[in-house]
């Protein structure tokens, strides 16, 4: 009874080591091709202003009135 289990057991790790390299591969192009799905889905404006909104906040906060004063009250 316990040489089945441990057969068993190792029969599935070696199906695991195995297959994993296939999952992996065919899993990228499932992520890609969701992403192009959304992407579709909601248009290219909302898309581009999330690309965008980071950038704004970073330069914002450096152009700002207060920008001088905050540099000078770190050091």
């Amino acid at each position: 009874m316990t040489n089945s289990r441990i057969c068993t057991a190792s029969d599935l790790a070696v199906s695991a080591i195995q297959l994993s390299p296939i999952i992996v591969i065919f899993s990228i192009p499932l992520t890609i091709a969701m992403g192009l799905d959304i992407f579709e889905l909601f248009g290219e404006a909302p898309f581009a202003l999330a690309l965008s909104t980071p950038l704004a906040f970073v330069l914002l906060r450096r152009f700002s009135p207060r920008a001088p004063a905050q540099h000078q009250a770190a050091l």
